[in-house]
């Protein structure tokens, strides 16, 4: 690569690849995504430094992806392409429910209405496994509309409808970041936050995950090691235990990731970028401006090797040949697309 800071990009053993926390891929980008499988490499800018990362996405050098959205539905259409190309994944679905309720709908008001969700979840349960799918019930907010009493009724019908489409949920509570409260400003006051103490937190996720073992789901914490207590287990979103037992002729040992004390996931490379989401969920971590993220959304090139243009395609050498040698050319499908 051209790039001089661009020095990674080659791994010396398969990598699992997150797409992405730091956007939603399925939803917004899955046809760049696609572009990116069909070229065997992708290229993203590290957000907390000058460096371009190049990753590999031929099938020898990807562990497995981890998928992560609120909605699947646009990309449906691409799994059967993903499994031809040999391809291992699997899915973290966020279903919270502030769609369903019109007075709290504000919070995430491009989100899809649960029914619609749970349809695509068991589609997705049904096509692979329960335990391919992670359902997150992610992040609990409080507010004066959002109290512990609508939290417990509201998980109680998602887990009721999701019975046997999974064996997992993932919770956290909100950061009240200074990003998240400035961006919430505008809330009508009875959507305004208000945070609990760690034991009332945690008398709260102890009551979910009563609820949850009714429906055979175990909660699991995400960066939540305070309520870690009890029947709920902690969490790692990029699961070892999760990869081993889906490929155990992958398995190997894996660091755990450095991003954050109380994270336990395992080290992975995130292709997304934070800005780029325009769903407009106000309590968002990744979006810290919101006019920036739909301008980045409604000029991204599907083509381009990073999800934010800066410059041209710098395509790996090693990547050229062997797309030419060995990649096969995959029917597309034109499709109209859901977004």
């Amino acid at each position: 690569m051209t790039d001089a800071s661009a020095a990674r990009s080659q791994p010396s053993s398969p990598q699992v690849i997150s797409a992405s926390y730091r956007t939603d891929i399925p939803a917004l980008y899955g046809d760049w995504f696609m572009e990116r499988v069909r070229e065997g490499y992708v290229r993203y800018y590290n957000p907390y430094g000058p460096q371009v990362v190049s990753v590999s996405l031929q099938p020898q050098d990807v562990h497995a992806i981890v998928f992560w959205s609120k909605n699947y539905a646009p990309f449906m259409r691409h799994l059967d392409e993903l499994e031809q190309r040999n391809l291992d994944f699997y899915f973290h679905f966020s279903i919270n429910g502030y769609t369903a309720d019109p007075a709290v709908r504000p919070l995430e008001e491009r989100v899809p209405h649960p029914t619609q969700s749970i349809k695509v979840f068991r589609e997705l349960a049904t096509r692979y496994s329960p335990k391919h799918v992670q359902w997150r019930y992610d992040p609990i907010i409080y507010t004066d509309r959002t109290d512990e009493q609508w939290h417990m009724r509201t998980f109680a019908k998602l887990a009721r409808q999701l019975e046997g489409l999974t064996e997992r949920c993932y919770f956290s509570f909100l950061d009240i970041y200074d990003k998240v409260a400035r961006n919430m400003r505008g809330l009508d006051q009875a959507l305004r936050l208000r945070d609990r103490s760690d034991e009332e937190k945690r008398q709260l996720a102890l009551e979910l995950a009563r609820i949850a073992e009714n429906h055979g789901i175990t909660l699991y914490t995400c960066a939540e090691d305070f309520a870690a207590i009890g029947p709920i287990k902690r969490g790692a979103c990029v699961d070892k235990d999760i990869l081993d037992a889906f490929w155990p002729h992958k398995a190997r040992a894996m660091k755990l990731c450095s991003n954050r004390g109380k994270c336990g996931c395992y080290d992975s490379r995130d292709i997304g970028a934070y800005d780029t989401c325009p769903l407009g969920c106000v309590y968002c971590y990744a979006v810290l401006n919101r006019p920036l993220a739909l301008k980045r959304y409604r000029e991204h090139d599907p083509h381009h090797d990073a999800l934010i243009k800066r410059g041209p395609k710098e395509p790996p050498a090693h990547t050229l040949a062997h797309n030419e040698i060995i990649q096969p050319e995959l029917p597309l499908n034109d499709d109209s697309n859901d977004r």
